[in-house]
This record gives C-alpha cells, structure tokens and sequence, in this order.
C-alpha cells in the first residue's frame, strides 16, 4: 500500500505418507523431520518453499504437489488419498523507514502463516477392501488421525492437562 511496505510470499507443500514426512514440491522423497526453534516455531526441516506473486502461482504449486501426492484405488474410491497433506502459505511484511540522507532501516517485520490441511479419510478395511500394501497404509491412516484426535481432545480437555500427546 506504501513505498514503505514490502511483501514477500512463499508455499511450500509436504505430505505425511506411512510416517514418513516428504515434500511434494522435490522429486527426491526424503524422509524429513519435524523441528522446533524458537524463533522460528515448529517447521518442517528441509522442506522447500517457493516465491509465489499471484494467485495462479499458488495454484501451479498446489497442483504439481497434488500430483506427486499417494493415492490409490480403494473399492470406496478410484482415487483415495493415502497420506495426508499441508499446503503452508507464509506472508512476510516488512516496514522500512526512512533515516533521511538515503539510508534506510528496517523497523518492523510481520510474518504470517496459512496451513491447508488435507487428511487422508478413516478406513474401514472390510468396505474398503485393503490388502497388502493398502492395508499397512490404512492402518497408518488410522493411527494418526487417531493420535490427533488424542491431541485435539487433550488441548479442548476442561481439566487443563499438563501433558498433550504430540507424536
């Protein structure tokens, strides 16, 4: 809005594919790990992230990861989700002032993050007719969505526990 303000956007896309953490966005599908620094909060360790100036380049990336995403077959879907995924969206703000004689100073930095979270759906194995390697994603599927449930329940938990089970 100002010749002050500057903005700098970037996405990045992971999916959660029988625990293991990759990134959609890189043909390499490492395992990644899940970090926690105290000025950045919690973050995905070597996950990429892309400078995106409109809306289509969200979608372009939205899309490419959408194709390197695990889906299969199931007797309930022709094309089920077998991991669950974030799309994280990280706007950056930051003020300059002017200190007159042509130099400038930072003064005020903002940073905010959008996460879209899409699960993978609970599975019944006898409807959805998983064996083999559907059956060990499916079971993957359900011990997380388990355990988030498990931390959800504890954050909304009246008696204030000291303990959340994060995994």
């Amino acid at each position: 809005s100002n010749s002050n303000t500057k903005f700098m956007v970037r996405a990045g896309y992971i999916q959660i594919y029988n625990e293991t953490i990759s990134d959609l966005l890189k043909n390499e599908k490492s395992n990644l790990q899940i970090r926690e620094d105290k000025k950045k909060g919690v973050y995905v360790e070597g996950q990429s992230e892309w400078a995106v100036r409109t809306p289509g380049d969200i979608y372009a990336l939205l899309k490419r990861g959408a194709a390197s995403r695990a889906t299969s077959f199931t007797m309930m879907n022709d094309v089920s989700s077998r991991s669950h995924a974030v799309f994280r969206i990280t706007v950056e703000q930051m003020t300059i002032t002017d200190k007159g004689s042509g130099s400038n100073q930072v003064s005020q930095i903002k940073i905010g993050k959008l996460n879209l979270v899409d699960l993978a759906g609970s599975e019944r194995i006898r409807v959805t007719g998983a064996k083999g390697k559907q059956l060990e994603e499916s079971k993957n599927i359900n011990k997380s969505l388990s355990a988030l449930g498990n931390v959800i329940y504890a954050l909304t938990d009246s008696k204030g526990r000291s303990h959340i089970p994060y995994r």
